[in-house]
């Protein structure tokens, strides 16, 4: 757990501008939506959610109002097909209309022939169907130059492209997991060769373009720097040094998914707190931009996988105004309630227990199959993402408390909006752990779109579920008013036991927030967190678009 104690207020710049930009009338969707879940490899291993996400995928596809869909699968999916499709949706498409091309599966890396690009001394390409690194067919693999080259040569530039790829490019988890619960799978091919890896020489498009570029000497994607696409936002599912994941969701009796692309859905299928407004439409103005989607599968999949993952979005500048898919988005549905999570104990005394009838939570028959172990002896509850969550639990009360917390944390994720106030964490990296003794520090940053003197209230949720407040608390903090465009330095302590993740939540809104403030400093000292969900969505639903969360994680340990 932290500290709390000293509080600092620093300005600094930072933020976005954000307006709402005209759209064809009659624009139309199309997708190609692309899914390799089965490999027939000995080096590379199947993946459960692809499967699955391209069933999502179609149907959120044709909620937008896309009757162009096609969908290729596993042993259907080559180079040929892929670039066939996308060359007959660019000529079925005009000006004014969108084209998802969405890919989940496999991602990995090999040296580039040509290095010192701005692309770097690697490239980034996908895995498919019975690719063999040893013996290499160029249909088994597609490179992300290939990719781009198609997109430019056959989609015309006044048409708009939202491409989706779920799946890691390269790297290693940056923080150490716990193997007695770890239920996340990377979707990493060749793992253990990328580095090594040069791949084949491989054909160029098969196809001419559909403009003419009489004034220009190459085609845009035959040029070694290539300029970005005014028509393109690239949404990835991680950072190049990262892995991207897949799971069970929202819970272990879930369908497998992979986590950008069940963000993604969620952003644009559920309703906020109002229960009318779009989860990704942080502005509450009736449509999500790219600049929102980006904001809200940032937040969504960094809380997920336990900050492991970050994602990546990328388009020209101005393009952040778009309205996705150029009409107003589906009609969201209200979310579906999440099962109770489900607990593994292999020592009798734990498993006693676990049967009390304040239980939050289901008993598993085996840890594979649980959200939680429960590691009796070493007093320790480790989470499906391998982190050890909460450390000190040897009673039921205890487990209750850390159960209280992390069902209210789920309940509130979906509502994450740090469009105009996000929370930090340094000095060290995103989701790095913190051992007993270093300092930490904790930010809240505010951008241009906050309006002057919004009000915030932040509290820290201790890893057994204690509440603690933050700010404002005493004279000094007035009446927690924010500065747009600046940071607030909110504390600087040092880690001390008991270890686990602590979650600190910023509360934001143009309104004071006397009456909620008054209520948490009832629970002040207590494991209460749940009691604290319906206040919050309270202050969302009386302000949609203009009130936000930030929730952010601060991972402790013995160790790194």
């Amino acid at each position: 757990m932290i500290s709390t104690k000293a509080r600092i207020a620093v300005r600094l710049l930072i933020g976005f501008f954000m307006i709402s930009v005209p759209v064809a009338a009659h624009a139309e969707v199309r997708a190609l939506l692309v899914g390799v879940s089965q490999f027939s490899s000995p080096v590379i291993s199947d993946l459960e959610g692809p499967a699955n996400d391209l069933s999502s995928m179609e149907d959120l596809a044709r909620k937008e109002g896309a009757s162009d869909v096609t969908v290729l699968r596993d042993g259907n999916v080559t180079r040929t097909t892929v670039e066939t499709a996308l060359h007959a949706l660019g000529l079925r498409s005009r000006p004014g209309d969108w084209i998802l091309f969405y890919y989940s599966g496999h991602g990995a890396q090999a040296e580039a022939k040509v290095k010192g690009t701005r692309d770097g001394d690697f490239d980034q390409f996908l895995p498919l169907a019975g690719f063999d690194p040893e013996n290499q067919d160029p249909e088994r693999f597609i490179v992300d130059k290939d990719i781009y080259g198609w997109l430019s040569r056959y989609v015309l530039p006044d048409v708009q492209i939202l491409m989706i790829a779920d799946t890691c490019h390269s790297g290693t988890l940056h923080r150490s997991v716990d193997t007695r619960s770890y239920r996340f799978t990377p979707r990493l091919a060749l793992r253990a060769v990328s580095s090594q890896l040069q791949l084949v020489s491989r054909p160029g498009p098969k196809f001419p373009a559909v403009l003419n570029y009489q004034d220009r000497n190459t085609l845009p994607g035959d040029a070694a720097e290539r300029e970005d696409l005014s028509n393109l936002i690239y949404i990835a599912a991680s950072q190049d040094e990262e892995l991207a994941q897949e799971m069970p969701m929202p819970t272990e009796e879930g369908p497998s998914r992979g986590l950008l692309t069940y963000a993604f859905e969620q952003g644009l299928t559920e309703r906020g707190a109002d229960g009318k407004t779009l989860l990704a439409d942080l502005d509450a103005d009736g449509s999500v931009s790219a600049a929102e989607i980006s904001i809200y599968v940032d937040g969504q999949v960094r809380t997920l996988t336990g900050q492991r993952q970050r994602p990546k979005t990328s388009y020209v500048n101005g393009k952040e105004v778009t309205r996705l898919f150029a009409s107003s988005n589906v009609q969201a549905t209200r979310p579906v309630s999440t099962p109770l999570p489900g607990i593994f104990a292999q020592d009798r005394r734990a498993t006693a227990m676990l049967s009390s009838p304040a239980a939050t939570w289901k008993v598993m028959d085996s840890a594979q199959d649980a959200d939680f172990v429960w590691d009796y002896a070493a007093g320790a509850l480790i989470r499906r993402s391998g982190d050890v969550v909460a450390s000190q639990v040897n009673s039921t009360a205890k487990l209750i408390g850390v159960f209280d917390k992390w069902s209210a944390l789920e309940n509130l994720r979906p509502m994450i909006n740090e469009a105009r106030a996000q929370l930090a964490i340094s000095p060290l990296r995103d989701g790095a752990r913190y051992v007993a003794g270093t300092s930490v520090k904790i930010r809240l940053r505010s951008s241009a779109t906050l309006k002057q003197g919004a009000y915030a209230t932040v509290f820290n949720v201790a890893s057994d579920g204690t509440v603690q407040r933050i700010f404002p608390v005493d004279e000094a903090d007035g009446k927690g008013q924010l500065q747009s465009d600046g940071v607030l330095l909110l504390i600087e302590a040092q880690v001390v036991e008991p270890f686990g993740v602590d979650h600190v939540v910023a509360v934001v809104s143009e309104a004071e927030q006397t009456e909620f403030r008054l209520f948490l400093q009832t629970l002040e000292g207590q494991r209460s967190f749940g009691k604290v969900v319906e206040p919050i969505k309270r202050i969302l639903a009386a302000a949609p678009g203009r009130s936000s969360v930030s929730i952010a994680e601060i991972y402790t340990g013995d160790r790194p």
